[in-house]
């Protein structure tokens, strides 16, 4: 008969079989924190190092109006930014002839109209013609318009007698001094197609006068401006010599 083999623990070895388990415990647990510490040290420097992205946010417009209306928007706001001394002749464009700037050429206004009552006179062009309207025996006005031509309506010059005592030269933006005469004017101006411009004429004498043009359509008007120019030039009355 066998007996089982009883290995007994005194009291010495159980305290150092305790103090072994302490150790290793103690160990791992310096050695899991340990990792933790370097873990979480690894991840912040990396959050550290992230690239810095500047907090700007892109919308982006879903149709083309709103694209057409962004585009407008930063156009007007580099417009805005420009200093007026940058702005060259280039980038200025005139729609019409401008008066101040016109040269008195006489080679398109062969013609001339005279008559005695105010002894007036003014040169129109070839392939013109006119009618006159007196009031009490004097001269009124006399209009000149083209019957020569491919138009739909020709273009026609008024020339009128103006009572001096009703002139407004606040009615005006610019003025000429020509001959002793001050020409006064404005930009022309369309209303239904229709292109008019109206010079006035301050003069030393009892009356003053006005020729004004009326074309229509913009690119006859402008090939009509520098004839109209030079027919208000050409005006002569009273004792003047033409």
């Amino acid at each position: 008969m066998k007996y089982a083999k009883v290995t007994l623990i005194m009291p010495e070895q159980i305290k150092d079989i305790k103090s072994g388990d302490y150790a290793l415990s103690l160990l791992l647990s310096i050695l899991f924190h340990s990792l933790l510490f370097l873990l979480a040290a690894f991840m912040l420097n990396l959050q550290f190092n992230k690239p810095v992205i500047n907090a700007v946010y892109l919308t982006f417009p879903d149709n083309e109006t709103s694209v057409k209306s962004e585009l407008k928007e930063n156009l007007n706001t580099q417009n805005n930014q420009i200093k007026p001394e940058e702005i060259t002749n280039e980038e200025v464009t005139d729609a019409y002839y401008n008066f101040n700037k016109s040269e008195y050429d006489t080679s398109n206004i062969k013609r001339i109209y005279r008559e005695s009552t105010l002894n007036v006179s003014v040169r129109y062009p070839n392939g013109w013609t006119y009618i006159d309207q007196n009031v009490k025996n004097k001269l009124d006005g006399v209009t000149f318009w083209a019957i020569q031509g491919n138009y739909e309506i020709p273009p026609y010059v008024h020339l009128e007698v103006q009572d001096k005592y009703i002139f407004n030269p606040s009615r005006y933006k610019y003025k000429l001094e020509h001959k002793g005469n001050i020409y006064y004017y404005n930009e022309p101006e369309e209303l239904e197609g229709y292109i008019t411009q109206i010079i006035y004429i301050r003069t030393e004498s009892d009356e003053d006068y006005s020729l004004k043009l009326m074309v229509k359509g913009k690119e006859t008007f402008r090939s009509f401006q520098p004839v109209f120019f030079s027919m208000a030039k050409s005006l002569r009355f009273g004792n003047s010599l033409f």
